[in-house]
């Protein structure tokens, strides 16, 4: 008798664990068809808050064909600020559902079917549901064709017990019926659990596809629109336009909290404008990608072109402020037969970049930009072990006082890649930062001036003092103080001979952990020089805020010195930081008529090319043992 019993038991579990395997190898083989869904239609069709789903007979009828059928149906998240005739127009559903006859253009669906009549203000009223025009003519036949198939006596007896109760009974049925099979057998476990595999799956892709605050598609969306949705022959056809704004600037002009509605406005104007046969997603912070076909390089332009002014006019009638802030950048897959999504969105971006520069409303992507772009990627493949490997290198460029006496240098990094050559930092800095590793090498270049230091006491040279920039990402780490002490510990020099450049974003966007790292670095007994002020994020303000011992005026003002607002504007800075007991450094400057400039508005220290340029180590000890030939000359 166990025996048998035994044996029963072992058939019932190895039936359960067989339905398992076969429900959760058939939820990863069927497709998931998106459902626009029609939130006041009850009791046809209606969202549920309480539940968070629809709920109705067409719910339910959905239910059933994705059981009779290889596919998921599955309902798009609701959303108040986006309708079923928008979602169809920017191609986000595969099945319009429960919309009244004449509020979706036709010319965005492949077919509608008449579903039913409602009385409306004395007038039937026309409930259709349309197939999108991307879903393919099978697919849209095959899912007519299994709703026509459930009759009229299944679909009266779903109405009702909708209507009776708002449908949760018929959730509540739905899942008695479901533990009833599992105390009759195990194996309705099996089947729930595919069932949930596959409702999960789905939800999480139709999720990943939309940007819930704009109601547009986001990156996800880009992608998949640009490796599924374009077909091979017309790809000679087909642009990329990245929509962008200048993100720093914005922030400096309006805030935080009006840049995202500038960024709303600006989605909201691109998803009305959006065309027939376009694709519009949301690929980053107020930037958008739009992919169009057009016959022309010329009708492109143009629609690039009519999008920014139209987009300028849209925003200016909230602020006449706002107009100027998008550019666009085009990026053609005719030109770039070889571009993948990523590749044109990045050449695409680069022009955006491009059109800011030259204040043009677009600009095409260059030959010379999808160069750079192949030698990015490039880089990023060995930009993880370069810093460990010892391929970047200290250049050093020196500083003299007013006298033209060198009292010190600034440490900058080059990187000696083995297939790329000697890059500047200009190619692989943005890189670094958005890779995570450019703390690494901000170390890297730190441990390195600390080395300089202690050969300058050793050869005599102990007054001269070396100076190295720490980012953003440097600032904010919270190990960094840790980890600069235990660097500069382990060598012996004068410890304010070592100066800390920060540069302007490092201290604009977290100022408490600007102020706790700079307060950190000036105990060790390091002196503190803001980068770049006059220019980008800083301030005024910015001078009282930190404890700081020097800045260094950007060259933007400096180069400029000869005019008389812009030496005006020079003068007053250098003589509020005086009054404030801090020291002023000139960069940029190239001539004699800039270093008298700047002289003459009172600097205590100069850099740039007229007296020294970025010279690679070897080179520097000769400079300054020339120097010391020549003053024993002199002496």
């Amino acid at each position: 008798m166990r025996r048998k019993k035994l044996l029963k038991i072992t058939l019932y579990a190895a039936l359960t664990i067989g339905a398992l395997l076969c429900c959760v190898q058939d939820a990863s083989a069927r497709e998931t068809l998106l459902i626009s869904g029609n939130a006041d239609l009850y009791p046809i069709e209606s969202y549920d808050s309480h539940s968070d789903s629809y709920v109705g007979l067409l719910p339910e009828l959905y239910r059933r064909v994705s059981e009779r059928t290889d596919y998921d149906l599955v309902y798009l998240p609701y959303s108040k600020n986006t309708t079923q005739a928008q979602q169809a127009e920017n191609r986000q559903a595969d099945i319009i559902s429960a919309f009244p006859a004449g509020t979706v253009d036709n010319a965005y669906l492949r077919r509608s079917e008449l579903f039913c009549s409602l009385p409306a203000s004395g007038k039937p009223q026309n409930i259709c549901i349309g197939f999108a025009s991307a879903l393919p003519e099978a697919q849209a036949e095959e899912i007519a064709r299994a709703l026509d198939g459930i009759g009229a006596a299944e679909r009266l007896g779903i109405l009702a017990v909708s209507v009776k109760d708002g449908g949760a009974s018929l959730y509540r049925t739905r899942w008695l019926v479901t533990l009833a099979a599992l105390g009759v057998m195990m194996l309705g476990a099996g089947v729930a659990l595919g069932v949930l595999v596959r409702k999960k799956r789905a939800e999480l892709k139709a999720n990943a596809l939309i940007d819930p605050r704009y109601g547009i598609g986001n990156d996800g969306y880009y992608l998949n629109c640009m490796e599924t949705l374009i077909p091979a022959p017309l790809r000679n056809i087909v642009y990329v336009i990245c929509i962008g704004c200048d993100m720093p600037s914005l922030e400096r002009r309006f805030g935080e909290t009006e840049r995202e509605e500038i960024f709303s406005r600006a989605a909201e104007y691109l998803r009305l404008g959006c065309g027939r046969e376009e694709y519009l997603a949301c690929v980053g912070r107020g930037m958008f990608a739009l992919v169009c076909q057009c016959g022309s390089r010329e009708a492109a332009q143009q629609r690039a072109e009519g999008l920014i002014r139209g987009l300028d006019g849209y925003l200016a009638g909230f602020r006449a402020e706002y107009a100027g802030a998008f550019r666009a950048g085009i990026c053609s897959l005719s030109e770039n037969p070889d571009c993948g999504a990523e590749a044109a969105l990045y050449n695409a971006r680069q022009g955006c970049a491009l059109a800011f520069r030259t204040e043009t409303p677009c600009a095409f992507s260059t030959r010379g930009m999808i160069d750079e772009s192949e030698q990015l990627e490039r880089l990023r493949g060995s930009m993880s072990k370069a810093v460990e490997k010892g391929e970047f290198e200290p250049y050093l460029q020196f500083v003299v006082d007013r006298t033209g006496t060198v009292v010190g240098a600034e440490a900058v990094s080059r990187w000696q890649n083995p297939e790329e050559g000697l890059l500047k930092p200009s190619k692989y800095i943005d890189l670094m930062i958005r890779a995570g590793t450019i703390t690494e090498l901000d170390l890297y270049m730190l441990r390195c001036a600390c080395v300089q230091l202690q050969t300058w006491k050793r050869e005599g040279r102990g007054t001269l003092w070396l100076s190295c920039n720490f980012t953003r990402q440097s600032i904010a780490d919270e190990k960094i103080l840790v980890r600069v002490r235990e660097i500069v510990e382990q060598y012996d020099f004068t410890r304010d001979r070592l100066v800390v450049e920060l540069t302007e974003d490092s201290y604009a966007h977290d100022r408490e952990a600007a102020l706790r790292t700079i307060e950190g670095l000036h105990a060790m007994g390091l002196r503190i020089v803001l980068d770049d002020i006059g220019a980008g994020y800083s301030s005024l303000s910015d001078l009282s805020t930190y404890p700081i011992d020097g800045v260094k005026i950007d060259r933007s003002i400096v180069t400029e010195s000869a005019l008389p607002r812009a030496r005006a504007l020079l003068e007053g800075m250098i003589r509020l930081s005086h009054d404030m007991g801090i020291r002023v450094l000139c960069e940029g400057v190239e001539d004699k008529a800039t270093c008298d400039a700047v002289l003459a508005a009172g600097c205590d220290f100069i850099q740039g090319f007229y007296f020294s340029r970025v010279l690679p180590g070897r080179e520097a000890e000769s400079f300054l043992r020339s120097l010391a030939a020549r003053d024993r000359e002199e002496g």
